[in-house]
């Protein structure tokens, strides 16, 4: 089909089906987001294309999509932050806690539970286990600020910690595939090391800087100017050219490009343009940012995810360290912060959901040659997994993901319905939210899904 005629049909079909998910999922009081990742499932290979032998999708296309509409999602909840409470100590203890238990446990359990005949022909049991760890450290900044965004609490402290845990979480990430890496090469080139650790901080506060004292005032003025000539989006317009341009330097250096989108949108939050911005980011977010959970689902491929039994083993205990792992890690640490337990027991569900950095370190075990922007400095990934062993990664992150969003509500409802209970001799036999939240948990009740290799001449 032509390039034209393809994209206006997948957009047809992807926006009406989006549409109609977020009615449906709704009346269960669940975030759109939910329906949208169930709706890429059903479309994808593990309900069309295997029982109809049906593609919709063109991978190319999707992809595209599915970026616009993570930048414009994050773009928004920039806006609605104060970029003055990303970087506190509060926030890196919090995403310290969240990134080294979910390292340490996840070695373990792929050190223990995975069959040697399992492991990639270029990598050794110990090797493999540091990237299993290594996929389990990175929230998925876009899928926590969807969350927050649906119930309408990006401007609670509680959020604010979420978010500024995870931009911290993904240098974190960042660091600690570095180091995975230069392990599994059987060397550690510090200088490489710290050029990347430099680079990704550099940007992080010279972005800040020049945004803050020159690119707001400029948009500032634009917008003023454009008004007495009849221009009422010009501010605008250069404003989403500034969040693409931080986008292309964070992939550039090495970081998610969302975490450039979410910087450009913090720099005018405390402007008087930030509600016009938020209405015009909005719109082209319902367009595109559906598509990016969608797209999500796209790569679950159920059939595929018939195994060895010590694989399947190794999936469910895997999904279950991995929610439960954050919920502690980064828990405790807000706890500690003198954050209420019910506060902290919901810092700690924000922090679960694992998406597109988890997917980088994933596929970058896979691949013989990565062909993300860690490749700038990491240039070759070790092939440390058999694809079975790598499919119950991938479905991990895929598992997480659709697991932590109904229960992040769960844990938002409770802290802020209760207020914080100072513990007595009558309280002490109280059931905590920790207990509550962790017997709700079942990852039995959610199936195992598989990665399923796709590409320009393999689509969806």
């Amino acid at each position: 089909m032509a390039g034209t005629e393809a994209l206006f049909q997948q957009l047809t079909i992807l926006l009406v089906l989006a549409t109609l998910s977020h009615f449906t999922i709704k009346r269960f009081r669940q975030p759109t987001i939910v329906g949208e990742i169930v709706l890429g499932i059903l479309l994808g290979p593990s309900v069309l294309g295997f029982y109809f032998n049906v593609t919709l999708f063109d991978p190319a296309l999707v992809a595209s999509f599915a970026s616009l509409g993570a930048i414009f999602l994050l773009f928004v909840i920039g806006l609605e932050t104060d970029f003055r409470t990303i970087y506190t100590r509060k926030n890196i203890f919090v995403a310290s806690g969240g990134v080294a238990l979910p390292l340490v446990f996840g070695f373990l359990a792929a050190l223990f539970l995975v069959p040697a005949t399992d492991v990639g022909v270029n990598g050794t049991q110990f090797t493999m286990a540091l990237f299993v760890g290594a996929t389990l450290t990175a929230t998925s900044t876009a899928i926590a600020a969807a969350v927050l965004l649906d119930l309408g609490l990006m401007r609670r402290p509680i959020a604010e910690t979420i978010m500024g845990a995870a931009v911290v979480d993904d240098i974190l990430s960042l660091i600690i595939l570095s180091l995975v890496v230069g392990t599994t090469r059987g060397q550690l080139d510090p200088v490489a090391l710290g050029i990347l650790v430099a680079t990704a901080l550099a940007f992080l506060g010279v972005g800040m800087a020049v945004g803050l004292y020159f690119f707001r005032k400029v948009v500032v003025r634009i917008q003023v100017e454009g008004m007495k000539l009849g221009l009422k989006h010009g501010g605008f317009i250069i404003a989403m050219a500034i969040t693409f341009l931080y986008a292309f330097v964070a992939e550039v250096v090495g970081l998610s490009a969302i975490v450039g989108a979410f910087l450009a949108g913090s720099l005018f939050g405390s402007t008087p343009l930030r509600e016009d911005f938020t209405e015009g980011a909005g719109y082209l977010g319902a367009v595109f940012t559906p598509i990016f959970f969608i797209s999500l689902g796209l790569q679950v491929d159920l059939p595929a995810a018939v195994g060895s039994a010590q694989l399947l083993l190794f999936g469910v205990v895997l999904t279950f360290l991995a929610i439960v792992t954050k919920v502690v890690g980064c828990g405790i640490p807000a706890w500690l912060s003198k954050m209420s337990r019910h506060e902290a027991a919901s810092v700690g569900w924000g922090m679960t959901p694992r998406g597109e950095v988890g997917l980088i370190v994933a596929l970058s075990t896979s691949l013989p040659r990565t062909t993300s922007t860690w490749s700038n400095v990491l240039m070759r990934m070790p092939s440390s997994f058999s694809i079975r062993a790598f499919s119950r990664v991938f479905s991990n992150t895929m598992r997480t993901s659709a697991i932590s969003a109904p229960r992040v509500r769960m844990a938002f409802t409770i802290a802020k319905r209760v207020p914080p209970v100072e513990i007595t001799s009558s309280t002490k036999t109280t059931r905590s939210p920790w207990r509550m939240l962790l017997m709700n948990m079942s990852v039995f009740e959610y199936p195992v899904v598989c990665f399923r290799d796709t590409s320009p001449s393999r689509p969806y």
